[in-house]
């Protein structure tokens, strides 16, 4: 199995692309997945497909800013993208993550000097924590 190959999701259907030999096909998949492993109707290639379930489209970004909590703990973060309507991808270090430092709910605020318009002002909202990788918002 090769990278993972991202779908557009509406409505609970992807129109799958086999990677090998290009077949279509139209899918159900199901509400909670985030990923899948698919294997092509016609030539049986497996392909790992991520599932994006988003309305708006996210600019790939990649750069290291530092994320202050509001009990004073400096974590460096670095940020995989950013949604048109405030939302933020990032991941955690491993131990950071483990050690459950940031919660779903907390404030945060960023130090960052590639992106200071953005990162650099107000405060964020944690809303959504997968392992490393957190989601985050403008409020």
């Amino acid at each position: 199995m090769g990278r993972m190959i991202v779908f557009r999701v509406a409505n609970n259907r992807i129109q799958f692309k086999c990677t090998a030999c290009e077949a279509k096909r139209n899918l159900h998949v199901q509400a909670n997945l985030r990923s899948k492993s698919i294997r092509c109707h016609k030539c049986g290639a497996t392909t790992r497909c991520s599932l994006n379930r988003r309305i708006g489209p996210r600019e790939q970004h990649s750069g290291k800013a530092t994320m202050l909590t509001t009990d004073h703990k400096e974590i460096a973060v670095l940020v995989h993208d950013i949604s048109l309507n405030g939302g933020i991808g990032l991941d955690l270090p491993i131990r950071t993550a483990r050690a459950g430092t940031v919660k779903i709910g907390d404030k945060v605020r960023f130090n960052c000097k590639w992106y200071p318009r953005l990162l650099g002002s107000g405060h964020f909202v944690v809303i959504n924590s997968k392992g490393q990788r957190i989601g985050i918002k403008k409020i």
